[in-house]
């Protein structure tokens, strides 16, 4: 029986080299590629069973872009995502860019390899994938907040100012102050020194997008 193929796709060469040896160890045939590019490259000279994306893949397409072109061509094809990013509205998207029967893990919440290897199982039978959902956790870092409320969370964690913020979302300073409010309080951050408030939320905020670092 032939090994079924893989394809890393992953900007980080540790990562990406812990990844690859991680799966072959449990029977796998392994292609890597750093980048969007690399991998559509890839798929078209491997045509793999499967890919597991890292969905912050540097200047170019991300790992969602890249997981709908490899679809479009190969729709068979199994998906898992393995990020940083507790779920896929911190990178502008929405639950609705999971492929059906598609994974999601965090790459912080596993505890060792087994549940990668395991996800990628489900996935390429199309069964039980719904299990390797980290995305849908109730749990998860930053769930309480909307969309919005993300969106202008990640405009402090870059350093904006109120006015700033205001500006890029073509909206009133007044209109910011209310939707920061809001954010610090489903942060269970004290909304009255601001100052400290914005420090602890942007540290909420990298805690959850760059575990580790």
């Amino acid at each position: 029986m032939l090994s079924r193929h893989v394809v890393v796709v992953e900007n980080e060469p540790l990562m990406r080299d812990l990844i690859g040896k991680t799966l072959e160890a449990s029977g796998f045939r392994v292609t890597t590629a750093a980048n969007a590019a690399d991998a559509k490259r890839v798929h078209k000279a491997v045509d793999p069973d499967a890919v597991v994306i890292d969905i912050e893949l540097g200047p170019g397409p991300d790992g969602f872009d890249l997981a709908a072109a490899l679809i479009a061509d190969s729709p068979e094809l199994a998906i898992v995502f393995l990020t940083n990013l507790p779920d896929p509205r911190l990178a502008g998207k929405s639950s609705k860019n999971v492929p059906k029967n598609a994974a999601y893990l965090r790459k912080s919440n596993l505890v060792d390899t087994s549940e990668l290897v395991a996800a990628l199982n489900a996935v390429l039978k199309s069964e039980g994938a719904t299990g390797f959902r980290h995305d849908l956790d109730s749990q998860r870092p930053l769930a309480k907040l909307s969309g919005k409320q993300l969106e202008v969370l990640k405009l402090i964690s870059d350093g904006l100012s109120n006015q700033q913020i205001a500006d890029s979302r073509q909206t009133s300073v007044r209109a910011v102050e209310g939707m920061i409010s809001r954010i610090f309080e489903a942060l269970n951050i004290d909304v009255q020194d601001e100052g400290n408030s914005r420090v602890d939320a942007v540290k909420k905020y990298f805690l959850a997008t760059r575990p580790g670092e």
